[in-house]
């Protein structure tokens, strides 16, 4: 009973409580992803926003150098001059059609100016590998020379000592390109000071190639060793920058768990406090049962000794008694044999709720033993004119228990008595059948309803019909019949035929049964 409860406690309480735990934190988990995910795109619109902003700054100062740079067109005086006029222009250059730098003019060292050879040396790595910036190259392809047509304007990015430097540059009607190197600082200073400044819910930076920070807004200063929420490259001409979103402390802690905590807990507390309701009530009825199934067991052993007595006192009767009185006292031991039938029949059902039933099968002839039964319930079944048969083709020992045999045997001709009393025969064999003992009561009666035969092993189960009406019985004769059969290593089943009812009991023979214990 322990056990049964264990698994109920674990089938009512725990199971569901489990399910509902790893329901909560399968929604806790996916509400969680949901609120990062929607962190994440506002974070990106954020950064968007001044992407938009930095973009609309670098494409005002494009707008500028191409005026400007339409205006000096190939002249070379004019280029010379522009980067006095100009703050934001560090320098100014020229590149031929052919792809050669003619201003400032390497060839000629001697009529440089300082400022001019700085240039050269900054930009020495952008000319020793030929860069064309912007004019009409040549590109094989499957072999066949094709010209593919230039841009006519754009930045370029390269890096020298301190850092990223630009080159706006624009190619010219004749082939060549006019450009400028931009003002480092003055560059950047621009972009800063053209961003808008807006709220920001977290801290938004503009961070370098190399890691500098070059723009910071919001309100709070992130650890170095805090990740961003969000990353977007900057634009062109600075795409090897990239902007960075970080949550500010007090929008990290994820959605409300209590929420989710309550209401899952709700449902936990509501299935712990119905499967625990259950599991009290099934062990209040097995508790009420075992007393019941206890009271009966006392009862069936206290009506055992009164009965015993009165078998006594009827076999002491019977020497003073005349043939009415023999008659009449043929009657009581019926009776009485009746009593004690149904008195052994409750007590063995008990043992069997209780797991207890204890047989020792043994060696034996089965024959002999129903022999012995067919001979005590011969008188009772003749006075209602029902004749008994036994056809024995047995010649081997049985395995089972002689006690449990003559209760099943008891129990099938108790049936027949009772339910087959327009039978005229019964009809008894006892055969080896493919290795096992098979012992078969057949009769001749009414037969058993075919819708009833699944049911007629069950306990308490009795049919209704005119057969059974006014017949008394507890329904449990068959049941603890087949318990019997089964507690010994056999069978017990019904047959249908044709008329009347059959019932097989089938038996281990004694070479089959490696435990059997021969007969003293």
């Amino acid at each position: 009973m322990r056990s049964r409860l264990v698994i109920l406690l674990l089938a009512l309480v725990v199971l569901p409580l489990g399910l509902v735990g790893w329901l909560g934190r399968l929604f806790w988990q996916r509400e969680s992803a949901d609120w990062q995910l929607r962190q994440k795109a506002q974070a990106m619109q954020e950064l968007q926003v001044r992407q938009q902003s930095l973009s609309d700054v670098i494409h005002s100062m494009e707008v500028r150098s191409h005026d400007l740079l339409n205006s000096i067109g190939s002249d070379q005086t004019a280029l010379r001059n522009a980067s006095s006029k100009q703050p934001l222009i560090r320098a100014a250059f020229l590149v031929g059609k052919s792809g050669k730098l003619k201003s400032p003019d390497p060839l000629t060292p001697d009529q440089l100016s300082d400022d001019d050879r700085e240039f050269l040396q900054r930009t020495a790595s952008i000319w020793s590998r030929g860069s064309l910036l912007g004019a009409q190259r040549q590109d094989e392809t499957n072999g066949q020379s094709s010209a593919k047509a230039a841009a006519t304007h754009g930045w370029h990015t390269w890096y020298h000592q301190d850092g990223p430097h630009w080159l706006y540059w624009q190619r010219n009607t004749d082939e060549s390109v006019t450009g400028i190197e931009i003002e480092r600082m003055a560059f950047l200073s621009r972009l800063v000071g053209g961003l808008k400044a807006a709220n920001v819910s977290g801290c938004v930076r503009l961070v370098s190639a190399d890691g500098e920070i070059w723009l910071q807004q919001g309100s709070f200063h992130p650890e170095s060793d805090v990740p961003a929420l969000a990353t977007l490259p900057s634009a062109v001409p600075m795409q090897h920058w990239h902007w960075q979103f970080f949550a500010a402390p007090d929008s990290t802690q994820g959605p409300d768990g209590w929420s989710y905590l309550l209401g899952f807990g709700g449902i936990g507390a509501l299935f712990a406090s119905v499967g625990l309701l259950l599991c009290f009530s099934y062990q209040r009825d097995l508790r009420e049962a075992s007393q019941r199934v206890s009271f009966v067991n006392q009862v069936s052993h206290e009506l055992k000794t009164p009965l015993t007595n009165i078998r006594l006192y009827v076999d002491l009767a019977r020497e003073s008694a005349g043939v009415e009185g023999n008659s009449l006292l043929d009657v009581v031991e019926e009776e009485t044999s009746r009593l004690s039938r149904m008195i052994h029949n409750v007590l063995t059902f008990a043992r069997h709720e209780k797991r207890a039933l204890d047989l020792h099968p043994t060696s034996g002839d089965l024959g002999a033993v129903v022999g012995r039964a067919v001979e005590i319930w011969r008188p009772l079944l003749a006075r209602k004119n029902i004749a008994i048969t036994i056809e024995n083709t047995l010649n081997k020992p049985a395995c089972f228990d002689a006690d449990a045999v003559e209760q099943i045997f008891g129990n099938m001709l108790s049936n027949v008595e009772k339910y087959a009393a327009s039978a005229t025969h019964v009809e008894i064999k006892i055969s080896a059948q493919n290795g096992r003992v098979e012992l078969r009561v057949q009769d001749d009666g009414p037969g058993i309803p075919k819708q009833e035969l699944p049911h007629v092993f069950d306990a308490f189960y009795r049919s209704r019909n005119d057969l059974t009406e006014g017949v008394s019985g507890t329904g449990l004769g068959l049941s603890i019949a087949r318990a019997l059969a089964v507690a010994q290593g056999g069978t017990l089943d019904v047959v249908e035929i044709e008329r009347g009812a059959c019932f097989v009991l089938s038996l281990p023979l004694l070479e089959t049964t490696s435990n059997a214990t021969p007969a003293a």
